[in-house]
Order: structure tokens, then sequence, then C-alpha cells
């Protein structure tokens, strides 16, 4: 039996759009929040939450996803070879982050290119967290330990019902087409994927942000830890609560990044005090005036970068 309902293309296409969006929000707000143990009331909480989110309507691994950003990008923020949202190699990278890099001609783009192909991160993601977290037992730089059995079956599990939900339903119990699901699955999965990494990159891939041991020369990261974590944030439109709530809290990053295991609801009252601390012990804090300013600032450092030479 067909249950399609038949709709006109634009407003297919916009309920397309739709949930992309509200699947990357989902995941800055529950699955985000109890990778870093602030929702719920415990263990239990935190991984029926994370792992209901990520894994299983997701199809991504929660296990990936802790190392990468609990245990890589929160504790070496913005260091390369350390932090895995950085390039991970010197040279080979689609990417000229910090001069430590090798430049190469391509870079001159990046600008163009990458917000471009950020769409792609929520694809990248799952094939990631198979060929790094669990083959190669590594995340970047950060080492995984052997995982057990269960942890694969687990793996294989969730993509499968990914999968299912995503594709086998509206294939075999709605009745569309192949090229029609998989039009609109890829669509989504856009969505998803821009929504998520523009999110992640105005917050620390910026002018306005500082990258630690960046210059060609090496040298030793000096800055105390805390110290670290804000220079190396950007926050932007405090006191915007649609912005707010549309970015997880994300918004808040510097709040984010001292306090991971707070709930982001409480990062709007926690905010005015982090900058009178850092006002009486004079340590810059980036703070920008809206999300606009904050993507205009992480093109132009693409840019910027790409065209050092």
């Amino acid at each position: 039996m067909n249950f399609v309902i038949e709709a006109p293309f634009i407003i297919r296409l916009l309920a397309t759009i739709i949930y992309g969006s509200c699947h990357a929000i989902c995941l800055i707000h529950q699955m985000h929040d109890a990778s870093h143990s602030s929702i719920g009331y415990g263990p239990t909480w935190w991984g029926v939450i994370g792992k209901f989110t990520m894994e299983w309507l997701g199809g991504a691994s929660m296990t990936s996803w802790h190392h990468q950003h609990v245990l890589g990008h929160h504790v070496y923020t913005n260091v390369l070879g350390a932090d895995p949202d950085l390039p991970f190699n010197l040279e080979g990278d689609l990417r000229y982050i910090v001069k430590r890099q090798t430049w190469a001609p391509l870079y001159r783009y990046q600008h163009i290119y990458m917000p471009i192909l950020y769409g792609l991160l929520g694809i990248k993601f799952r094939i990631q967290d198979f060929t790094w977290t669990f083959a190669s037992e590594y995340n970047g730089a950060i080492k995984v330990n052997p995982l057990p059995r269960s942890a694969w079956i687990n793996l294989f599990a969730s993509k499968l019902f990914f999968i299912f939900y995503r594709l086998i339903i509206p294939v075999y119990f709605l009745g569309l087409t192949w090229a029609t699901t998989l039009a609109y699955f890829l669509i989504a999965e856009v969505t998803t994927g821009y929504y998520l990494a523009f999110n992640f990159q105005v917050s620390h891939i910026s002018t306005a942000a500082y990258f630690p041991s960046g210059e060609i020369e090496e040298k030793n990261i000096k800055d105390e830890w805390a110290v670290a974590q804000i220079l190396g944030s950007v926050d932007y439109a405090h006191g915007d609560y649609l912005v707010t709530f549309l970015s997880g809290a994300l918004n808040y990053q510097t709040v984010h990044h001292l306090f991971p295991s707070v709930s982001q609801y409480h990062y709007p009252a926690i905010a005015p005090i982090v900058l009178d601390v850092c006002k009486k012990y004079k340590v810059p804090f980036n703070k920008l005036p809206s999300f606009s300013e904050a993507l205009r600032l992480h093109i132009k450092y693409l840019y910027d970068m790409g065209n050092i030479k």
C-alpha cells in the first residue's frame, strides 16, 4: 500500500530542510550535553540520551565523538597535532589552519571550497568513526583503547537501524522511489552538516581566536589551561535567546570550554561572571556582536591563511 501524500515540491523540500535542522538541534542540545555528563542525573541518563540521539537517530558513534570532542578537542583546544578538530598531518590536509603546516597553492581557495564541503560533515563522521576510532584505534592524535566486541556490535546495529529508518522504510513501506529517497536523504544530511559545521567552526577557527604553538617554530605552550581555553574560543550574540537556542548555547563557547560539565542552559548566567574575572586579570575575552560577524571572521581567517604567501 502506498502511504505517500503528494505535496508540492517546495513543501517537501522545506520539510526536508526543517528535518535536517531539527536533527542538528537535537545533537547540539541533548547529545552534546549528554557527552559532557551535563544532562540527567547520572551515567544511565548520559548513556541513554547520548546513544539514542547520536547512534540510533544519527547513525554515528558516541564512542568516536567522546574521543574526538571530549578527550581531544576540549583538552587540547586549537593545539595542532593534539586537537582532532585541526589538521592531523602537517601537509596534505584540505585546510591550512596554522603556520606550522606546509602551505600549498590550493589553500588560496580554501575560503571558497571549505564552506561548501562543510555540508558533508555528518557523512564524513559516520565513516570516520569506523575507519579511525574503531579500525585504527586512533582519533587524530588521541589513542583509543581496544574496544570490546559489544562496542562493535552496537556500532553496526545502530548504523543498520539508521539505514533502515532513513532509507528502507521510505522505499519499501512508504512507496518512494530510491532516487527520491536518496535525494531527500542527501538534502537533509547536507542541511545537518552545514548547521553543525558552521556552528562549530566559527567558535574556534577565526581571526579572533588564538592558536597555541601555531607558529612555524616549535615553542612551549605556556598559557595556563583556563586562559588557553578563553583565548582559543569565540563568543557571539550574548543575550540573544533565539541564537542561544538555535546554537545549543555554543555562542557562549568560552563558558562551555571552561565548564563543559555544566548544562548549556546556565551559560547566559555564568558568562557575566567570567567576563568580570577576565577583565580583572586582563585576559582578553573574544566576544562578537552576532553570528554573522563570527561567520565573517571565520571566512576571513580561511582567506588570510590561504593567501599568507
